[in-house]
């Protein structure tokens, strides 16, 4: 198989996705699992995970900052889980 720039941009992108996912939904997850375990996102957690990868894969260009900087990661994370919490 040759090498050609779209296969290097789609695995950039993808890779980008899978590292989305373990950086931003996967402590989301864990935290809603242990603190709130009978909570909707907690218990159709399959439905949430396709939503957020859904919106990964739309938004990975707008989120790209979230894989390299923390502190952008942590808000991230704190304000989703607010969001979650102000629904209830």
């Amino acid at each position: 198989m040759e090498l050609s720039l779209f296969s290097i941009l789609l695995a950039v992108y993808l890779s980008s996705i899978i590292m989305l996912m373990g950086r931003l939904w996967w402590p989301i997850h864990n935290y809603m699992k242990r603190s709130y375990p009978d909570h909707l996102v907690t218990r159709w957690w399959p439905i949430v995970f396709i939503i957020q990868l859904i919106g990964y894969t739309i938004g990975a260009p707008f989120l790209w900052g979230c894989i390299v900087n923390d502190e952008l990661q942590d808000r991230f994370i704190t304000k989703y889980l607010v969001t979650i919490m102000e629904g209830e």
